[in-house]
């Protein structure tokens, strides 16, 4: 590599790390995996949520099954926050700002059998909202 171009590479970095503004929490939404009645939300580690600290936070969900569908709701406020389509299957990625409260998520088909639920921790002064979804793939 050459110097100038060393440099500018440097240059680069220095200036998108200066002025990056950290992008949302990513959780990560998957229902029906080969038609399984599974469905799970967890950090991008792999563990599931229970516990989540109030913000902004982007869900993406993957959507394996003609059968199934992920939907995300307040318990707290009684509201649906965003329904996936059941027979619809891809990935999309929602932007939603929790507040302080029980959610609860689930497929719409079969909520019996598929669900979780989680606890968001800490102030309240915001209401919580989705934006519209973004496809991606499939």
């Amino acid at each position: 590599m050459t110097l100038l171009a060393a440099l500018a590479l440097a240059g680069f970095a220095l200036a998108t790390a200066g002025g990056a503004r950290p992008a949302n929490p990513v959780l990560v939404a998957k229902t029906g995996y080969h038609n399984a009645f599974t469905i799970a939300l967890r950090f991008t580690n792999g563990k599931l949520v229970r516990t989540l600290p109030a913000g902004t936070y982007s869900i993406v969900v993957h959507d394996y099954s003609h059968l199934h569908n992920f939907a995300l709701g307040s318990q707290t406020d009684n509201r649906r926050i965003f329904t996936g389509s059941i027979r619809g299957i891809g990935t999309r990625t929602y932007t939603v700002t929790l507040t302080p409260g029980n959610y609860a998520y689930a497929c719409s088909a079969h909520f019996r059998t598929m669900n979780g639920t989680f606890v968001v921790t800490g102030a309240s002064d915001s209401t919580t909202t989705a934006t519209e979804p973004t496809t991606t793939g499939g």
